[in-house]
């Protein structure tokens, strides 16, 4: 194997793992927005915690068995040697799932406080998991167009 954690887990499987939860969370929360276990506990801190855990474990079992990455990280070519590493890789997307569903959650709870449509939330959720930065612009950009209590979208 790839000398991985105890051998008995790879990159690959890491990858594989940490996606589908993320996946099936996201789902959860996108189905169910409004529902204060999901948008609160579940996708604010439970899965964004167990995936924290998982890029904290390989993060510290790559420092401690091989000292920090080679290469200046401040630069593009030290991330690209870093990345190179499939096992940093992989921990370097875990940290966008984590990321990206605590964002996720924070919309689902704003969008469904300030009444924002369930298509243009569903817009903003679905585009914050595949493109994070781009569904969390459309949600703001709803949310500026939304007034508090009011039933309608400002025009």
């Amino acid at each position: 194997m790839n000398g991985g954690i105890g051998d008995l887990l790879t990159p690959q499987r890491l990858f594989e793992v940490t996606n589908t939860v993320a996946l099936v969370a996201w789902i959860v929360l996108v189905v169910f927005p409004g529902r204060r276990f999901v948008s609160h506990v579940l996708c604010a801190i439970i899965v964004p915690g167990l995936l924290a855990a998982c890029y904290a474990a390989v993060i510290g079992w790559k420092l401690a068995s091989g000292g920090p990455p080679p290469g200046d990280l401040m630069t593009l070519a030290g991330l690209r040697a870093a990345f190179a590493d499939d096992w940093v890789f992989a921990a370097a997307w875990t940290h966008y799932l984590v990321f990206d569903m605590v964002v996720g959650a924070w919309i689902a709870r704003d969008a469904v406080r300030l009444g924002i449509p369930w298509p243009l939330r569903t817009l903003a959720l679905v585009l914050t998991f595949l493109a994070g930065p781009v569904g969390f612009l459309i949600h703001l950009a709803a949310r500026a167009i939304r007034r508090p209590g009011s039933s309608h979208v400002a025009e």
